[in-house]
């Protein structure tokens, strides 16, 4: 099954002159919201992706192709963290004055942008993408944040950086596949001139422990059930037989502490007591060392498929 999302920005800055020297065609980065996305039985998940891009042009400036699997071999992969950092004491928005002498006040910067009425927006058409099989994101799901929402193209202060955010209307559910994403970005110049940049996400389904329980004789016991999002679409969940876990221990006073549960701040970091693994019916089943007086949790970590979980901490129950 594959899924493709492209996403179209509108560019309406009517007023704005043009640069003296049209800057370096580049994208710095790419970033998304949130950026480890989880799907559950129902609902789905909205993405805001921002790419931050340097000498892109015209409506079809930057535009964002999201889809399963991994990246070209060889293609530029970029990062959130690549963003550049912006100066406090820069105006993010560059004075007006500066600008002025480049255009003449007779030629207004206006019909360098193509005419699109401010009161409808609207996004370019574009022929729908034609998966092979499944489902599919096109340009009429793309949406353009305008005020009083907010621009859907920022200026960044210094060197001519500007981000274009994306916000498609329609979210990724359980239907589409788990696991590597990729979010490929294209920005174009006004000689038509192109660079393309990626970044990857993992797609993941949600995960639950459930059932768990502490109890205390010679030895600590553990125990309850994994649960996964059944990938088959056939129920809500499934158990999620031999999958590792750890079992963490944290202490803490018991005052104020009923029926066994603990919701008090932490009086001590987790640490690592001991392991676990579900049987092929989630189940799994413990006894470890008693570790002083405290609380116990069992945690699962993420997968690239699957979300990870942590159980609430508790008491143990004296037997």
């Amino acid at each position: 099954m594959l899924a493709t999302l492209t996403a179209v920005m509108t560019l309406a800055w009517p007023g704005v002159p043009a640069e003296a020297t049209e800057p370096e065609l580049a994208i710095s980065s790419i970033s998304l919201r949130p950026d480890e996305p989880v799907v559950r039985a129902t609902g789905s998940v909205r993405l805001v992706i921002d790419v931050v891009a340097r000498g892109a042009h015209g409506v079809r400036g930057v535009t964002v192709l999201v889809e399963p699997g991994r990246p070209p071999a060889g293609a530029k992969t970029v990062t959130a963290a690549e963003a550049p950092a912006l100066p406090p004491a820069k105006p993010v928005v560059p004075p007006a004055k500066p600008a002025v002498p480049v255009v003449p006040p007779a030629k207004p910067a206006v019909p360098v942008v193509p005419a699109v009425k401010p009161a409808k927006p609207v996004v370019p058409a574009v022929p729908p993408v034609k998966p092979a099989a499944g489902y599919a994101f096109t340009a009429s799901d793309a949406t353009v944040v305008r005020p009083p929402v907010g621009f859907h193209r920022f200026r960044l202060a210094g060197d001519g950086w500007e981000t274009w955010r994306f916000n498609p209307r329609v979210g990724l559910s359980r239907w589409y596949p788990s696991g590597v994403w990729t979010v490929g970005a294209t920005a174009v110049d006004r000689a038509g001139n192109e660079v393309k940049a990626y970044t990857t996400f993992n797609l993941r389904r949600e995960t639950a422990l459930e059932g768990f329980a502490v109890s205390e004789k010679k030895r600590v016991r553990v125990s309850g059930t994994l649960t996964r999002l059944d990938p088959y679409g056939l129920v809500a969940h499934r158990p999620f037989g031999r999958q590792p876990l750890l079992i963490r221990f944290r202490e803490e006073e018991s005052e104020g502490e009923s029926e066994g549960e603990s919701e008090g701040e932490s009086e001590g970091e987790w640490r690592t007591v001991g392991k676990a693994k579900t049987r092929p019916d989630g189940w799994f089943d413990r006894k470890v060392p008693k570790a002083g007086d405290g609380v116990y949790r069992v945690e699962f970590a993420s997968t690239t498929h699957y979300a990870g979980d942590v159980s609430p901490g508790r008491r143990p129950r004296r037997n």
